[in-house]
């Protein structure tokens, strides 16, 4: 991608980091003179009227440049609105923001630029031709009039420049130890590493956990139950927002599963022992669950897991000395119910983090200068790894089905 001429070198005033995922744009507004936040906004990505995951927006925009446009128009509106917001919130106007970075995954890249998408419809899954965008705001079409825009390029195939925040937030490249961040969303990202070398993975992930596949899936927003445990025979639960409930989100459905396995209501095979389908939430309109939806969840988390097994085995086999969860998933999951299930590393928790908003702290940290300069010997440093050959992956994945 050709950069255009920076409008102004921001050493003073406002910044603002973006992560564009899948499901939720997170927007943080920071002072740049001491990185100091301002406010913090999470709004869900508009553009899932055209499919909640991942394939489904590639595959239509690949076919019909006006929804590849549109998919564009969508991003930068949204990014433009939040923005907006943060300032009139601060108090200051958004005149004043001179710096952005903005990081996603690689379809969510191609859609900011307004590129085209193919290449990620078909092996190798990969957008040869990317590169930096370091230009004014206003060229990509956020109303941002005297901000320069930092878009970094994908790392590689659907490993994007969210993970590469995820690294340089938890300091991965410096690292004299082992580091894993497990970056959850509709596609996950995962990243196993020190100072040494960086190897990196993806697979798919967040339908299952939520909304396409679950038969009452929901992202983690008002209504989802996102907590949920087992008094007798009836599930009590939490409610994002509270209120009624309207469905299940990810860390709900880990809550759900692990309680079903503890009480020998599901097997370590997933089998549904009990009678389904599972009432999780009564009323007129019953929540429930059934064999269909401990499938769905099982082929994921074996997925996920047995992708963080093939790094670490490629790294000598060691249990990381950390490990970062993230992403809105991440961010309410309850950690024994997800050792329960196998879902990750069994590591204690003082070595486990949980936020939901890794990426968009890495991007706060591109907003300066020495941060941005280190991006090349970080990239320098990671290797992608593919997954779908690899016999080492079946396997684990077959290994790994079991809860």
């Amino acid at each position: 991608m050709t950069s255009a001429e920076i409008i102004n070198p921001a050493s003073a005033g406002y910044g603002a980091a973006v992560d564009v995922g899948t499901s939720s744009i997170w927007s943080r507004l920071v002072r740049l003179g001491d990185g100091g936040a301002l406010g913090t906004r999470v709004i869900a990505n508009p553009q899932q009227e055209y499919g909640a995951d991942i394939a489904s927006r590639l595959g239509i925009a690949a076919e019909q440049p006006a929804v590849r446009t549109r998919l564009h128009v969508l991003l930068t509106q949204a990014i433009s609105d939040s923005l907006t917001g943060l300032c009139r919130e601060a108090g200051i106007d958004v005149e004043e923001i001179v710096d952005i970075v903005a990081v996603g995954n690689s379809a969510m890249y191609a859609f900011l630029l307004d590129v085209d998408p193919a290449p990620l419809c078909g092996t190798p899954y990969n957008l040869k031709e990317a590169g930096d965008y370091a230009g004014p705001a206003t060229g990509l079409g956020i109303a941002a009039p005297a901000a320069n825009l930092f878009v970094p390029r994908p790392v590689f195939g659907f490993v994007g420049a969210d993970a590469l925040a995820d690294i340089l937030a938890v300091g991965m490249a410096g690292s004299a130890g082992t580091e894993l961040t497990v970056d959850v969303g509709t596609n996950c990202e995962i990243a196993l590493g020190g100072r040494d070398r960086i190897l990196v993975a993806s697979t798919p992930a967040g339908p299952a956990y939520e909304d396409a596949h679950m038969s009452f899936g929901l992202s983690a927003t008002r209504g989802a139950i996102y907590k949920a445990r087992l008094e007798g025979e009836k599930f009590v639960y939490e409610v994002v927002g509270g209120g009624k409930a309207k469905g299940i989100c990810g860390s709900g459905l880990i809550d759900i599963i692990a309680e079903m396995r503890r009480y020998s209501w599901v097997d370590g095979s997933g089998r549904l022992l009990k009678q389904g389908p599972v009432v999780i939430a009564g009323g007129e309109e019953p929540i429930s669950m059934d064999q269909h939806d401990i499938r769905s969840f099982q082929l994921v988390k074996a997925s996920v897991h047995a992708a963080i097994s093939v790094l670490q085995k490629k790294r000598g086999g060691a249990q990381p000395e950390r490990m970062l969860i993230t992403g809105t998933f991440g961010s309410y999951i309850n950690l024994d119910n997800a050792r329960l299930l196998k879902m990750f590393p069994d590591l204690p928790d003082d070595r486990v983090e949980v936020s939901a908003d890794a990426a968009c702290r890495g991007a706060a940290l591109m907003l300066t200068p020495a941060h941005r300069r280190s991006l090349e010997e970080i990239r320098s440093k990671i290797r992608h790894v593919p997954l779908p050959l690899n016999k080492s992956f079946q396997d684990e994945f077959i290994r790994l089905m079991e809860m």
